[in-house]
């Protein structure tokens, strides 16, 4: 009976699944699916960079408007708009202001751009007659006791030291006072 005992299994918990389950074949199949489109998707990519490695040189456009261009004139033409709100601002509330009042000119059929008096060249304020339909929109602030804001010195010394005829400008100007709470 020693014998027999040693050889024979105990009848117990003994499972006859698979190693694998269904699942598991499925997630390890697609695991390797998805590592072989991983690799090959870099292979292509290497393939068609080293297809694509010749360089040329082109020749590029130079805009002839450059930075230092301080037309206003020729941007409202180039852009076909008719509105430019020029600020005078020295906190910088003026100006938005200003950008405000620019972008609802489009509900009045107007687009329009903001400019700095200071970077403008003013002496063309006369030649905005020549575009139809044409508005140059002044939003200026003061400081101090009533004093023109930094940006604006050099055009109010201009507009006030020169007999300007603005016969046919069509311009509004709005004087802005601001309390800081």
């Amino acid at each position: 009976m020693d014998a027999q005992a040693e050889t024979e299994m105990p009848t117990g918990n003994v499972s006859d699944e698979p190693f694998l389950g269904p699942l598991d074949i499925i997630l390890l199949v697609s695991l390797l699916a998805g590592t072989a489109w991983y690799l090959l998707k870099g292979k292509k990519k290497e393939n068609q960079a080293s297809q694509f490695k010749s360089y040329s040189i082109q020749p590029t456009t130079v805009n002839t408007m450059t930075m230092v261009e301080n037309s206003f004139i020729k941007k409202l033409q180039s852009s076909g708009r008719r509105l430019v709100v020029f600020y005078g601002s020295q906190t910088g509330t003026a100006e938005e202001f200003a950008g405000r009042l620019a972008k609802e000119g489009i509900r009045y059929q107007m687009k329009g751009m903001v400019a700095d008096p200071e970077e403008c060249n003013m002496e063309e304020l006369l030649m905005l007659k020549d575009i139809d339909k044409s508005l140059a929109v002044f939003c200026l602030a003061t400081y101090g006791e009533g004093d023109p804001t930094d940006n604006c010195m050099e055009f109010y010394d201009w507009i006030q030291n020169n007999d300007l005829d603005m016969t046919g400008l069509n311009y509004a100007v709005s004087g802005c006072k601001f309390k800081l709470h």
